[in-house]
């Protein structure tokens, strides 16, 4: 595998690492949080982090890389919620950064099917950001979408 490749693959493990922190990071504040509502949809967004990591941990596999390193267990969150979930949106928004760059290399690379994975989790985690925000300003999605206009 050349050094370009394994420039990929390395990209593709810290991103690997990155999304299972973000999926404690989210169930860390559902667990703090007393609104139910918020506590499931922290939830759902944490397992959409966890199938981020699944499906990189698969192009990682088919690339013949590994084992990867084991991200900590304890994660810091601010103890102050809006200020947790801003701070998440920032890293969202910055992982849909990263993995936009990501499938750019990978095209370069004619790799096409981890193109596919880093598009599909940088949309993703786009709307995770965008959805952080509004619950950080206590506006559920789901509501907006129900209310009539």
């Amino acid at each position: 595998m050349g050094t370009r490749h394994g420039r990929l693959a390395a990209s593709l493990a810290a991103a690997w690492e990155a999304e299972l922190v973000s999926a404690r990071t989210l169930s860390t504040i559902a667990e703090r949080s007393e609104d139910v509502r918020l506590k499931a949809r922290l939830l759902v967004l944490s397992a959409f982090c966890r199938a981020h990591a699944s499906r990189l941990l698969a192009r990682l596999s088919a690339m013949g890389r590994g084992p990867l390193p084991v991200p900590p267990e304890d994660v810091e969150v601010p103890h102050e919620l809006r200020r947790a979930l801003v701070e998440e949106a920032a890293a969202a928004r910055a992982s849909a950064g990263r993995y936009e760059e990501m499938a750019e290399t990978a095209r370069l690379q004619a790799d096409y099917s981890s193109a596919w994975v880093c598009e599909l989790n940088r949309a993703e985690e786009e709307d995770r950001a965008v959805e952080l925000m509004k619950l950080a300003e206590g506006r559920y999605p789901d509501h907006e979408a129900a209310v009539p206009a």
